[in-house]
């Protein structure tokens, strides 16, 4: 009963298995105008897989996915390497989740760079685009 209690436990966990988040990414166009999009980002189970951003007409998978613990804020790193109308584009999503009792959160930056780049940890080469923002409610 007890391992049953354990695993029902687990699989009604927000943490054990990915779970699709709603929010907003916003970036600027080369006109100067500031666009946002409602997109849902899929999470994976315990930072391990792929994560996907995905809105209308079209869907995203990571590259690479990393999350650091520092100083109790967990940071993570998002890289998607993207392709519209033929032009090869890398996009970073850069930022730091907080999780209560009710709400996670996840914030932060995006960058992009022309091509299908290698990523260092100061993202050299690549532009600051936009932000996001997205918001999970347990």
């Amino acid at each position: 009963m007890k391992e049953f209690m354990i695993m029902l436990t687990l699989l009604v966990s927000p943490l054990a298995f990915a779970a699709p988040v709603d929010g907003k990414i916003f970036y600027s166009l080369p006109n100067g105008e500031i666009v946002k999009r409602i997109v849902t980002l899929d999470v994976p189970a315990r930072g391990q897989g792929e994560v996907i951003l995905s809105g209308d007409n079209f869907e995203w998978r990571t590259t690479n996915f990393k999350t650091i613990k520092k100083n109790g804020k967990t940071k993570f790193v998002a890289i998607f390497k993207t392709e519209f109308m033929q032009l090869k584009s890398t996009v970073v999503l850069t930022g730091s989740y907080v999780k209560g009792t009710n709400l996670i959160m996840y914030y932060g930056d995006m960058y992009k760079k022309k091509g299908h780049n290698f990523v260092d940890e100061n993202l050299s080469g690549f532009t600051y685009s936009g932000g996001f923002r997205f918001s999970y409610e347990m």
